[in-house]
């Protein structure tokens, strides 16, 4: 698993990402995962995604957003957590007592 990060290369948005970058970075942290993926490409906004084996998922898009790291890391947890709740696993748990 890991946080990807597209930024444009269209626009000059240094200091924004530099804020996001610090934001998933704490996340990762808090989360103990180890890869941190940045790439530039033809996007207008920098969004954060989630990447495991079931693909990549939109965790935080900073388009018309002028957000601090706090809220950003708040919202990119929110949506991990949204992530979780909606993720149906394949096993059957059942407890005996």
């Amino acid at each position: 698993m890991k946080f990807l990060i597209l930024s444009s290369c269209l626009v000059d948005q240094r200091k924004r990402e530099r804020i996001i970058l610090q934001a998933v970075v704490e996340a990762a942290e808090k989360l103990g995962i180890s890869h941190i993926v940045k790439r530039r490409c033809r996007v207008l906004s920098t969004g954060v995604y989630l990447v495991d084996e079931r693909g990549k998922k939109l965790l935080y898009n900073d388009w018309e957003k002028d957000w601090n790291q706090n809220k950003i890391f708040e919202s990119i947890m929110s949506s991990l957590r949204s992530l979780s709740r909606n993720v149906k696993s394949d096993e059957l748990v059942l407890i005996l007592s």
